[in-house]
């Protein structure tokens, strides 16, 4: 069984469960606002959307870790509601980025995939937890 995450060192759960978030979110950035090699205009790339979603989905699977220690005594339900509030300010604030970068566009849809991809995360967390019995997750 896990040990219960207010149990330990506060330092340690910074480090293990705020941090990566973090750094997620530094990768977004720097990847979201590089100069990508030019590719031919093809218009609406479904891929691209679904890249969105997966990356935002990983984003608000580590926000959730990170409010066990940002949030300790909120109900899951508030902190998956923060997680993909945050995940999609996040998703908001890079598109807004991006409309001051000269060879970066800004999106909605980008935004749009980007909320999606984080309510999917959450969505299944909670699946997760009433699937799989008590005991394998302690």
């Amino acid at each position: 069984m896990p040990p219960d995450p207010s149990s330990r060192d506060p330092q340690l759960a910074f480090v293990l469960d705020v941090l990566p978030a973090s750094a997620y979110v530094v990768v977004i950035f720097y990847t979201g606002l590089i100069r990508l090699a030019k590719l031919p205009e093809v218009g609406f790339m479904p891929t691209d959307k679904l890249l969105h979603a997966l990356a935002f989905a990983g984003l608000a699977l580590l926000l959730v870790r990170a409010t066990r220690v940002l949030l300790p005594r909120a109900s899951l339900r508030r902190r998956l509601s923060f997680a993909v509030f945050l995940a999609s300010f996040v998703g908001a604030l890079l598109e807004v980025c991006q409309a001051f970068v000269p060879y970066r566009s800004a999106e909605l849809l980008d935004w749009v995939a980007d909320t999606v991809g984080a309510l999917a995360a959450a969505v299944a967390i909670v699946l997760y937890l009433r699937l799989v019995p008590r005991r394998a997750h302690g």
